[in-house]
């Protein structure tokens, strides 16, 4: 007896969850956008550095290469209508988003060279970032980078080097006094 009432008030919450406009639309999660998700994958690592059980920090790392460019591109013109302006200046050289969570407050500003060391190792090369970027706000960029949440923070790293075609190997190293991660593609 109890379960037939159950049955048209789950009915009702449900149709109650979405907007039935035509008008109105949502944005796909970055998951469910395959082109994109596939695009992404294919570009991003992740690491957990973790120390006598104890998370130190983590980092994603997403290598902007021009299918990832071109991929993002059209994602964020679908969800606001408009180009996405870092992404053109990220197209003039190697670039590099990354989203770090740390505990330690003193370690979640990767562009503080006190206490980071950013490299990229490319073509028997070392080189330094000619930039690093916070991007804000946030909510701009969780349409398009599932990691980010409420205690991460999100840079662009760019060096002074042609713009990555995707294809040539290389490695980009974080460096903190809690760990390193050697990123390699």
């Amino acid at each position: 007896m109890p379960t037939r009432g159950l049955v048209p008030l789950l009915f009702l919450l449900t149709a109650c969850l979405s907007s039935p406009e035509p008008e109105v639309s949502y944005p796909l999660e970055a998951h469910e956008d395959k082109p994109y998700f596939k695009v992404y994958e294919a570009s991003s690592v992740q690491y957990d550095v973790i120390h006598n059980f104890e998370t130190k920090f983590k980092a994603h790392i997403t290598r902007v290469t021009p299918a990832f460019q071109e991929a993002l591109t059209q994602r964020y013109a679908h969800i606001w209508n408009e180009p996405q302006p870092l992404m053109q200046e990220a197209s003039q050289k190697t670039a590099f988003f990354v989203t770090i969570y740390t505990a330690n407050s003193e370690l979640q500003n990767v562009a503080d060279t006190d206490v980071w060391n950013i490299q990229l190792q490319v073509s028997g090369q070392t080189l330094k970032p000619s930039a690093v970027k916070k991007l804000k706000p946030k909510e701009r960029w969780q349409p398009f980078f599932p990691e980010i949440n409420l205690w991460s923070l999100e840079f662009l790293i760019l060096f002074d080097r042609q713009p990555d075609n995707g294809t040539d190997p290389m490695e980009l190293i974080l460096s903190s006094p809690d760990g390193s991660v050697r990123a390699k593609w």
